[in-house]
């Protein structure tokens, strides 16, 4: 019953892309021929896959990463607790399958970065943050004032790193909070907080977006010591072609066998030394990787035989027929992938549960349907007139940080934390290989600035969140005064 609850959630945000691209095959931009057919069977794929990599998370991942992190705090050791956040937020970015597939598009598109030492970064920077979080709540440090310093140091970084190093960063944040990472992360969180003596609502959230920040300081320090490394105009992108699914099945086990096991190990040793889990809980836990493994297999299997190739496809074709037709595209494709995200519809359910109805689902999810719409607009825009990465994304956290001085306190953590919801699977793999097609496409376009879309999706929520957040405070303001009237 849990696996069929999970299809149908993952179903609805997989279904609308197959719809849009069999609308677009039959009208706008038709495919090679048995293309459209691998497109649906990776889609198919990708649903399973998907279920039970969540499925998975459920049962195993979830009920660990808590116990884990409830289980450090107990011990009122600040070393085991600042180093359980650093381990973890490594293993877990090895096993998260949206880095899996930022790491195949970069390699398409400019294989001297070396995707081995850039994933090894990210995975540096996710565990660092998620170190930070676990000792800011410790510590009760107020969360915005790490997203100051940090995005201070990472913007400053910049300066001195590669455009294209600094738009693979921001893309990296975004793939690296994906569906494995933040039910983990927030877990662990969870645990941490579930044994503190003073609980606050406002504590729940910003592991998250914490851990966002993680890879793109990473690969900006990456992109200054290892500089040479840029696309050059004119490179063409290495994708590879729909279909030859039973070609793949060897290198996806051997992938989800990569991701999952240094993940599996880190949380028998945590058993065997602090948990001690009944035999019946701990067998369930080994259930729900059983589950994560097939899940990761199919994702992997899905996304490389179909969901890439035609993504790229669809990107390349519209940008030869028209640099406005892929402009209208880019906004259709990033609304309708908002809408349909699962991630989504539970942050607009949490602001309307956190503001009483205040602010209806209805509003929230047309104004991130409209947000992720024009982040993609804007990434393609950037594309096709090759225009700095920094100018579209440094005003953003601009805006975006002086707003959280003004939300209420619980809104800067949930608005920084829904950053995630858009950028899911779909970012990482066919919004980006859409960006990556569109960039061969165009006459003007240069595969190095394909990257950055993932950034651009992942910023929209939380401008949007923020806005709420004011509307929400201004609401009860009125009310405040009407009361006291």
């Amino acid at each position: 019953m849990e696996l069929v609850n999970k299809i149908k959630e993952i179903s609805s945000s997989i279904i609308p892309i197959l719809i849009l691209v069999t609308i677009m095959h039959f009208f706008i931009a038709p495919l090679e021929e048995g293309v459209l057919g691998s497109f649906y069977i990776s889609g198919i794929l990708i649903i399973l896959g998907l279920s039970l990599l969540l499925l998975g998370v459920d049962l195993g991942v979830l009920p660990i990463g808590e116990r884990i992190g409830s289980a450090v705090t107990r011990t009122r050791s600040n070393f085991l607790i600042g180093a359980t956040g650093f381990i973890a937020g490594i293993v877990i970015i090895i096993a998260e399958p949206n880095i899996a597939m930022l790491s195949e598009q970069v390699t398409s598109v400019n294989p001297a970065i070396n995707t081995r030492v850039m994933v090894a970064m990210i995975a540096i920077g996710v565990g660092f943050y998620v170190m930070v979080g676990m000792l800011r709540q410790v510590y009760g440090i107020p969360v915005i004032w790490i997203y100051l310093v940090s995005y201070i140091i990472v913007f400053t970084l910049a300066i001195f790193s590669t455009a294209e190093m600094m738009a693979i960063g921001f893309d990296s944040g975004g793939s690296a909070t994906g569906p494995l990472s933040v039910p983990f992360i927030m877990a662990l969180g969870l645990g941490v907080a579930r044994v503190q003596k003073v609980q606050k609502e406002a504590d729940s959230f910003g592991y998250v977006s914490l851990a966002l920040i993680g890879p793109a300081l990473a690969l900006i320090i990456l992109g200054i010591v290892s500089p040479g490394t840029s696309t050059s105009e004119g490179s063409q992108a290495a994708v590879s072609q729909a279909g030859g699914f039973i070609a793949l099945i060897r290198p996806s086990v051997q992938m989800a066998t990569q991701a999952i096991t240094p993940m599996f190990i880190l949380s028998l040793l945590y058993q065997v030394f602090l948990l001690k889990m009944p035999s019946r809980q701990m067998l369930r836990a080994v259930v729900g990787f059983v589950y994560l493994y097939i899940g990761l297999t199919l994702f992997f299997i899905g996304s490389t035989g179909g969901f890439i190739p035609v993504g790229y496809q669809i990107g390349y074709l519209l940008g030869q027929i028209s640099p406005y037709l892929l402009l209208f595209s880019g906004l259709v494709i990033g609304a309708i992938t908002a809408i349909s995200e699962s991630s989504v519809w539970v942050l607009v359910n949490q602001v309307q549960e956190i503001t009483k109805g205040h602010l209806r689902r209805s509003i929230m999810l047309l104004a991130i349907s409209i947000g992720v719409g024009l982040s993609v607009f804007l990434a393609v825009l950037r594309i096709w007139t090759g225009l700095p990465f920094w100018t579209f994304i440094f005003p953003a956290y601009v805006i975006a940080l002086t707003l959280a001085f003004f939300v209420p306190e619980l809104f800067v953590g949930l608005s920084f934390d829904s950053g995630t919801v858009a950028s899911g699977p779909m970012a990482s793999t066919f919004i980006l290989a859409f960006a990556i097609g569109s960039s061969m496409g165009l006459e003007t376009g240069n595969p190095g600035d394909a990257f950055g879309v993932v950034a651009f999706v992942s910023i929209t929520p939380v401008l949007v969140v923020q806005i709420l957040g004011l509307l929400y405070k201004r609401i009860q303001a009125k009310q405040k005064k009407e009361n006291q009237a």
